[in-house]
């Protein structure tokens, strides 16, 4: 019974022995990890503090011999604001370039990574944005910067800058626009024969798009390419050199939603209210020029305002020739009462058919009475002929007087009006949008 007891004890016991034994193996070797990869550390440590003691670093790798192969790629962050009026755009991209220099290979395994500026420490490639009009490095909570030298002396470096950059914008379909910008990346002192560069994985694969949600704009695409540009001064016909040029364009589409519900729409809205004066009556003058009066200026106004943020370029915009026809129709709406303020009320052929039949009358007047009967048998129309008594009364006996210019209700200009205007006008508005549909630079089109 005791030896059954002392075995149930054992077999209790054993598992926590061995659990605790494992536990400090584990822990012992954790040590020996943590020793060694300090030592790995250090020795590295030592070998880059070795070889920046000698490195120059304003002499390029292989000087004087193959140029520097430099890898460049950037990550786009964000993209800010586009401005027309300046023609330029914003963007935070984390900019990465690669690089092998010799004389900081260190032939270990672990590569050497740290946070700093590179540039302080060693040779770096004189990279520029040709048209960057200012840009700055991140510095919160230190230098976003990162070095990384491999053992073969490889070198990569990356850095977070929010630059703004020049864009030739070509605003003839605005607000209906796509616009294409570029980012041009060069060395700055160091032609071909020293430093050379391309785009890290290709042509297609220099650029990675991180974020590309934007307030006006819809991001369309990155389109990468290379070039050599070479320099010279055309005065005294000097060759500087060949550039490798990087060439980044970056697509934008603008979303016209936004200036159909705050343009388009209220100019409609303006247009429609300036026919409400073809319903005013004519003798009404302060109601109706009042009312084109305000019409036109509120166009004007809006007119303004939408142009405002633009540069002022010696051509018309697609959203100019909609506001200024609008605003000629309005024009018109006003001329149209001067018109009506200045003309006969009837139309031609009732003034003419009023003329004839008073002529008529004063015909009648001067007729004997003995004559009148064999006249009036020769009429088949005497509802239109004033007719004289029988027995030689030279009162008229008026049907219906004729109306006078006073009497009419509505000027037949009006009347007119009412109906072509709307007409033309909804006509321009279905021309306008089926032209900028099918556009090919439009972005209404597909």
């Amino acid at each position: 019974m005791k030896a059954y007891t002392m075995t149930l004890v054992l077999m209790s016991v054993l598992p926590l022995i061995v659990r605790r034994s494992d536990e400090a193996e584990e822990k012992e070797k954790t040590l020996e990890d943590y020793a060694k990869s300090m030592e790995l550390a250090l020795k590295l440590s030592q070998k880059i503090n070795e070889a920046l003691a000698v490195h120059d670093k304003k002499v390029r790798p292989n000087a004087g011999g193959p140029p520097v192969m430099v890898d460049v790629e950037f990550k786009i962050i964000s993209i800010g604001e586009i401005k027309e009026a300046q023609m330029e755009y914003t963007m935070d991209i984390f900019f990465r370039q690669w690089w092998t220099d010799p004389r900081l290979a260190h032939n270990m395994s672990t590569p050497f990574n740290m946070a700093g500026d590179a540039t302080q420490m060693i040779w770096t490639p004189d990279t520029f944005f040709w048209n960057v009009k200012a840009a700055k490095y991140h510095g919160v909570t230190r230098e976003n910067m990162r070095i990384k030298i491999h053992g073969d002396g490889k070198v990569y470096f990356s850095t977070s800058i929010t630059f703004t950059a020049q864009c030739d914008m070509n605003l003839r379909m605005y607000p209906m626009d796509i616009q294409v910008c570029p980012l041009t990346i060069e060395s700055y002192a160091h032609t071909t024969k020293d430093v050379d560069y391309r785009w890290k994985g290709g042509k297609s694969q220099g650029v990675e798009i991180f974020s590309k949600e934007m307030a006006q704009f819809e991001f369309v695409g990155a389109k990468t390419s290379t070039k050599a540009n070479t320099n010279t001064f055309v005065f005294l016909s000097v060759n500087k050199g060949s550039f490798t040029s990087l060439q980044a364009f970056f697509t934008f589409k603008r979303r016209v939603s936004y200036f159909i519900t705050t343009t388009f729409m209220p100019a409609v809205v303006l247009v429609i209210l300036s026919w409400c004066c073809f319903w005013i009556d004519r003798s009404a003058v302060p109601a109706r020029v009042a009312l084109s009066i305000t019409t036109i200026l509120t166009t004007i106004l809006l007119y303004g305002s939408v142009n405002s943020n633009m540069p002022k370029v010696s051509y018309s915009k697609a959203i100019d020739y909609f506001l200024m026809t609008s605003l000629g129709f309005i024009f018109m709406a006003l001329l149209e009462y001067i018109l009506v303020l200045n003309t006969d009320p009837r139309f031609c052929s009732q003034r003419r058919k009023e003329v004839s039949n008073e002529k008529m009358k004063s015909l009648y007047k001067e007729i004997p009475p003995d004559t009148l009967v064999g006249l009036t048998d020769r009429q088949n129309k005497p509802d239109e002929l004033p007719m004289t008594p029988l027995n030689g009364d030279s009162k008229m006996i008026d049907k219906e007087p004729p109306k006078t210019p006073e009497n009419v209700k509505n000027h037949w200009i009006d009347c007119v009006s009412r109906v072509v205007f709307p007409v033309i006008y909804f006509s321009f508005i279905i021309f306008y949008w089926i032209y900028y549909f099918n556009h090919p630079d439009s972005a209404l089109s597909n």
